[in-house]
């Protein structure tokens, strides 16, 4: 029985062979990887500057660190409008971090704390003209107060009801929550001394709930954000505020904060820059806008 010789290749077939493994795993391998899910895109992050305002007076000897005169104002928003800034209400940020709604290039709130009557008598005329937008956070007990009287003093009064619809149908307006009755004594929303969190916690949400429904009721939808009386916070306010559903705070803090598109937290204690009397408003708002990084493309130097 004769041996059988063993099956040799020639070297071109073996090399053909080898390629032809190759290719196939290497088509297989790319075909695995058009497979793969592409990584998420990164998440849009954009700093916000806020600036606070209280009242607005023609009276020289009230003009200080939260009293300015109408010119004063006129000029800020004036500015604004020929630099390439757009003013947004909360709304707008609460859109952007919820929903990754975009938001414009230059984007600033103007808030206007406690809801006096030189709101309606001075700021609202001024937006109407030159079509800007602002926040105002008003205290409930005396809104009711002088809406049952039907006061119009400008030295210190506070603006009614009627006053507020107005501003609100004009689309130039927009009311947040200052609490109803948190302005006594200077402690604002702090949590007192001895106080358990249990009881600051009904405490609040009971004062926030009633200005809360003033607003559903006399204006129609309730307060998305709440602004803090004084600046003054106890961290244990976060969690009630939350629970209750608002969507933001804002806070005293002189900073400009950094949204994060889903990070619903960076949403909260918000920090704003103080407007008072005697500054220019290009030396004001050009330092701001350093701080937010929208003078160079940089990302802002104190996001909070």
């Amino acid at each position: 029985m004769s041996k059988q010789k063993p099956l040799t290749i020639p070297r071109s077939a073996a090399a053909a062979l080898i390629c032809m493994m190759f290719f196939t795993h290497s088509a297989l391998g790319a075909g695995n990887a058009v497979q793969t899910e592409a990584p998420p895109p990164p998440a849009l992050e954009k700093p916000v500057p806020i600036v606070m305002y209280h009242k607005i007076s023609v009276s020289q000897r009230s003009l200080g660190k939260h009293v300015i005169a109408p010119e004063e104002l006129e000029a800020d928003l004036r500015y604004l409008t020929e630099n390439g800034y757009e003013t947004v209400f909360m709304a707008d940020l609460i859109a952007f971090v919820h929903e990754g709604r975009p938001l414009p290039d230059k984007p600033i709130v103007l808030t206007f704390d406690d809801g006096f009557f030189s709101d309606y008598l001075y700021v609202f005329p001024l937006l109407n003209k030159y079509d800007c937008k602002a926040v105002f956070s008003i205290i409930g007990r005396v809104t009711d107060e002088y809406s049952e009287e039907g006061r119009e003093d400008v030295r210190y009064p506070h603006m009614t009801w009627k006053q507020i619809r107005e501003m609100v149908s004009s689309g130039h307006a927009e009311f947040q929550n200052h609490s109803y009755d948190l302005h006594k004594g200077g402690m604002g929303a702090k949590k007192r001394k001895g106080e358990s969190a249990e009881q600051y916690g009904k405490r609040l949400s009971a004062d926030l709930g009633r200005l809360q429904a003033r607003l559903s009721e006399m204006v129609g939808v309730p307060a998305t954000t709440f602004t803090y009386p004084y600046g003054a916070i106890s961290e244990e306010s976060g969690p009630v505020l939350r629970e209750m559903g608002f969507r933001a705070s804002l806070s005293c803090s002189d900073k400009v904060s950094l949204l994060r598109e889903n990070d619903k937290r960076s949403l909260f204690v918000l920090g704003r820059a103080n407007r008072p009397h005697g500054r220019d408003s290009a030396e004001f708002f050009g330092r701001l806008e350093a701080r937010a990084g929208y003078s160079d493309g940089k990302k802002n130097i104190d996001a909070g």
